[in-house]
């Protein structure tokens, strides 16, 4: 499933081009409404390609999401942590912001640890 996604998010744009070609080189000048409707598909499919639509129709390959919603949260509290030490530069104590994004992560670690091998 995995190769057939990958195939898909890549070949769709590539197919789109080609249908924009195509309708402009081979569809005569005198159909410029049938030219100007295979160039409006070729433009969408370019556009499924490049935004990432097909990833909605195609079924999630995620078991483990629960996990991966958690591994989500921890990144933005490393952020957070982050900008709390740097607001501390230089102070000789850690400040009562950091203190509380450590004790989150530290929470979330736990959470991840309940979390870890539980399919959906």
């Amino acid at each position: 499933m995995r190769t057939l996604r990958r195939t898909i998010e890549v070949g769709l744009p590539i197919l789109g081009m080609v249908v924009v070609f195509g309708a402009v080189l081979a569809i005569p000048a005198t159909r410029i409404q049938l030219q100007l409707l295979v160039v409006l598909l070729g433009v969408l499919m370019i556009e499924a390609g490049v935004w990432g639509l097909t990833a909605q129709v195609l079924p999630n390959e995620r078991r483990y999401t629960a996990l991966r919603a958690e591994v989500d949260g921890f990144i933005d509290l490393v952020r957070e942590l982050n900008a709390a030490a740097t607001d501390d530069a230089g102070a000789a104590e850690r400040s009562p912001r950091f203190e509380a994004a450590l004790a989150k992560m530290h929470a979330s670690v736990d959470r991840m640890a309940e979390l870890a091998g539980q399919e959906d």
